[in-house]
């Protein structure tokens, strides 16, 4: 078991299944603009931020960007797709369960605030959250342990008691970093998180029986 005084969530492939819509986005975002945003280029982008997915369009594909400006673009796409949008499986028990005991409850996202708060609102969970920390609140996104750390901050919890929910290898280092016990629910292969993360599991469900709360 895992000992938990407070659950700081990822939002992006751990909430809800956001992946394969940002996917389809960035993927004619590029097409857009003459170059192909693969599948594998795509997954060396997960968990990183925009100006980093835009960093690798820049690089791979000889795409000109401008960071601020088209990840505003790209956010846009996405936000006017949200109703596509599903929660993962095993997310609304775990989060009833928790708000339920009144242990606090953060999001550490590396995505843009009016991002996260837009997806958070599709499904009516904004004010369920104690906080919501995002790439644009910190001075580096993730594997950088500052969204973490600054969760924690928010929720009043040090680091040690805090367990962090992550899909992403960046998010579990991220939360390494910040000194949290981390369980990893990866979207794909599961051997590179073994020896990082606490845990690796299926799904949120697994995720859930793992948890002991103090």
């Amino acid at each position: 078991m895992i000992a938990c005084r407070a659950l700081v969530f990822d939002m992006d492939g751990l909430i809800v299944d956001s992946e394969p819509l940002w996917f389809r986005v960035e993927r004619d975002f590029a097409r857009q603009r003459g170059g192909e945003f693969d599948a594998e280029l795509a997954r060396t982008c997960v968990g990183r931020g925009m100006a980093h997915t835009l960093g690798v369009m820049r690089d791979a594909l000889g795409i000109r960007v401008d960071v601020d400006r088209d990840a505003a673009v790209i956010e846009d796409l996405f936000i006017g797709r949200v109703g596509e949008l599903s929660l993962k499986p095993g997310f609304q028990d775990l989060f009833d369960d928790v708000r339920a005991r009144g242990i606090p409850r953060a999001v550490g996202s590396s995505s843009a605030r009016r991002l996260v708060l837009a997806v958070l609102g599709r499904f009516g969970l904004r004010e369920g959250f104690d906080a919501v920390v995002t790439g644009d609140c910190v001075p580096h996104p993730k594997p950088a342990p500052d969204i973490f750390l600054e969760a924690a901050r928010r929720i009043g919890v040090e680091a040690p008691g805090c367990v962090v929910l992550e899909d992403s290898m960046s998010g579990v280092r991220a939360a390494r970093a910040a000194d949290m016990r981390v369980i990893a629910v990866p979207e794909g292969d599961r051997a590179p998180f073994a020896g990082v993360a606490d845990a690796v599991v299926d799904d949120l469900h697994q995720a859930r029986a793992l948890l002991s709360f103090a």
